[in-house]
């Protein structure tokens, strides 16, 4: 499976995008066409709270934390302000809170597009941009549901098991070698894990690469590896199925 872009790339993609377009009216009818496949708010959700204030158009955005992360749905009475929106919702959505505050929006005026937007419109556009920054904040001191948990577990497990040791074709969640996957409620993950030695030759590498790797699983708000020897590794800690794929069993 792809790994998602970063929001960094997310917006590089939209800055290259734009730049094939050397006409405004081209710009303007392509954000038309991107308008078309934002994520459409339900239709219940269409309400007065979820009104953006500050636009000249109606503008309904709605936000709901999925495994750690912020959906955005949206929808605009209006063509120009409807394909903003949904630029906005194609950098920002699928992230975790801390992502999306902690990342400036860099593209809107890379693209020189503020600059090429009536006063009402760009106004429009900060007050989205704010309101995403809003729901973000509000999911950040929020904790995961129990099963937000159990869904994350699962997504950090498939990822350990795309890990492999180089001496043993065995996966190191089947090989035993994880000890304890911790969730916090904010997201962040704490492994404790060991290796078949101390002398494995990929000691100073692997830690890393799972710390990496769940790093990187969405959701996750970091992760941190610890290394012990407690118990000692052996093989009666692996799965039955790696024992049996190794002719132990």
């Amino acid at each position: 499976m792809t790994a998602a872009l970063s929001i960094a790339q997310a917006q590089q993609e939209v800055v290259d995008e734009f730049a094939l377009f050397s006409d405004w009216q081209d710009r303007y009818e392509h954000l038309i066409e991107l308008g078309k496949d934002l994520p459409l708010i339900a239709p219940e959700k269409k309400t007065e709270e979820n009104i953006v204030r500050g636009c000249q158009s109606r503008v309904w955005l709605n936000a709901e934390q999925k495994n750690g992360l912020v959906h955005f749905t949206a929808d605009s009475d209006a063509m120009i302000t409807k394909g903003l929106i949904a630029l906005l919702v194609r950098v920002l959505n699928d992230r975790t809170p801390q992502e999306i505050l902690g990342t400036p929006l860099t593209f809107i005026d890379a693209i020189g597009l503020r600059e090429h937007l009536s006063p009402n419109r760009s106004n429009g556009l900060s007050a989205m941009m704010d309101q995403m920054k809003r729901y973000a904040l509000a999911y950040s001191s929020k904790s995961l549901t129990p099963e937000e948990k159990k869904q994350l577990e699962e997504s950090i497990i498939n990822a350990l098991k795309a890990i492999y040791d180089p001496e043993i074709p065995v996966d190191i969640y089947e090989l035993g070698l994880i000890y304890d996957v911790v969730i916090h409620d904010d997201a962040s993950v704490y492994i404790k894990m060991t290796l078949t030695s101390p002398a494995c030759p990929v000691a100073g590498t692997l830690p890393g690469e799972v710390e990496q790797k769940v790093a990187g699983v969405p959701g996750v708000n970091g992760a941190k590896v610890e290394i012990t020897f407690e118990p000692a590794w052996d093989r009666t800690m692996m799965s039955e199925a790696a024992q049996l794929e190794l002719g132990f069993m």
